[in-house]
């Protein structure tokens, strides 16, 4: 199968750098004294970041831009060790293991609970936080990756783990009250309203309320999250990133992670009917306007390009986690890998960041790109692989 040769190349760069590596937003990490300024405001720090992240050429050695861990690129590999389908049991799960290891050394001090951010100062179109600052999306996928290595190691510990990090959110991340329901912000103290960065929490916490039991808080602060982003749907089965001026594009990658969380809440029972309804809309408007009929993910719904390596990974996983309860979704998902294998492979048989209209950019970021595929490939592989790449083997080269 094509899905388990590519995951196994991925295992192999993956190990073979200690899961460290690029990513597309780490400008603000440039260490070139040249560059201070810019660094001084908004505009210079997003022109820094967008610089380095659009290039077709790498300048992370010319700035001055270490290799480094991604707590949220070391919790999708642990997700997918945890899946595996890939790799023989005993081996991945010594590759489970080491990542909880390397994960855990990259929680940010300062707070009781576990919580991470990522490995770069962040300046968004909403707000500027620096690497210090813990962050909903790497935190939420951390305790996720707890949970995961539960089911697959059987260690209470890795529980407790998980649900400490649910009283990160409850105790630091408190829920901003806006009728129908709440939200999650995506930082401490944050009052922005985000679609996939509230759903991710409540998914984390609709989990532990599941696998943990005993404390309602955590399954009623998922149940007012749920009901916010559930309110919030488009008529056309859409969510807008976020309910802020400015923030009310559609995209792929996003609006996977808001339809991953609500299947994870719906099948954790917690807000069920809500997130079960709301799912169903969204995967149908998903699969028609965020896909073209020979797999290409679709960045917006009326503009394919940028051609993105993480619509790519979340089509194929979102997709496949879909395949139980939607027909056709697992041969879908493997007709997004068929285009993925055709386009988005570089000679050495690794996935690419980005194809644009124009040209290329061939980085295989160890966040953006190799790790989402690898766990979006453990899902295909435990949906049953349904598609046409089913039993045929990977070419050796295979041009990008």
């Amino acid at each position: 199968m094509r899905a388990r040769e590519l995951a196994r190349r991925l295992d192999a760069w993956g190990c073979e750098r200690g899961w460290r590596g690029t990513d597309p937003y780490e400008g603000l990490n440039a260490q070139r004294r040249a560059l201070a300024p810019l660094k001084r405001s908004p505009l210079g720090r997003r022109l820094l970041i967008q610089t380095v992240k659009r290039s077709p050429l790498d300048l992370r050695r010319p700035l001055g831009i270490p290799r480094s861990a991604s707590a949220a690129a070391v919790a999708w590999a642990i997700s997918a060790y945890a899946r595996n389908g890939f790799l023989e049991e005993e081996e991945a799960r010594r590759r489970l293991r080491g990542c909880l290891e390397l994960l855990r050394s990259l929680r940010l001090p300062g707070y009781g609970e576990p919580c991470w951010g990522y490995h770069f100062d962040v300046q968004s179109r909403v707000f500027f936080y620096p690497s210090t600052t813990p962050n909903t999306i790497a935190t939420a996928f951390a305790g996720l990756a707890l949970l995961d290595a539960h089911a697959a190691l059987g260690d209470p510990s890795l529980l407790d783990e998980a649900t400490k990090v649910g009283e990160f959110f409850l105790r630091h991340v408190p829920q901003t009250g806006d009728a129908p329901g709440a939200f999650f912000g995506y930082l401490p103290g944050d009052r922005s309203p985000i679609h996939n960065s509230n759903l991710l929490v409540a998914s984390l916490l609709a989990r532990i309320a599941n696998e943990a039991g005993g404390d309602e808080r955590f399954a009623k602060a998922a149940e007012e999250a749920v009901e916010y982003t559930t309110a919030r749907q488009r008529p056309d089965g859409s969510w807008a990133y976020g309910e802020s001026p400015g923030l009310g594009w559609v995209d792929n990658f996003h609006t996977g992670y808001v339809l991953d969380a609500l299947r994870a809440c719906a099948d954790a029972g917690v807000a069920a009917e809500e997130a079960e309804t709301a799912w169903r809309r969204g995967i149908v408007y998903y699969r028609r306007r965020l896909f073209l009929p020979d797999g290409t993910p679709k960045y917006y719904p009326e503009k394919a390009y940028p051609i993105d390596a993480q619509c790519v990974a979340q089509g194929i996983q979102t997709l496949a986690i879909a395949a139980p309860h939607e027909p056709g979704a697992a041969a879908q998902a493997g007709t997004v890998l068929d285009f993925a294998l055709r386009r988005m492979v570089r000679r050495d048989g690794l996935p690419i960041f980005q194809r644009r209209r124009f040209w290329v950019n061939r980085a295989v970021h160890v966040r953006w790109v190799a790790a989402p595929m690898l766990l979006a490939l453990s899902h295909l592989l435990r949906a049953g692989d349904g598609a046409s790449s089913a039993g045929t083997s990977l070419p050796a080269r295979v041009s990008a």
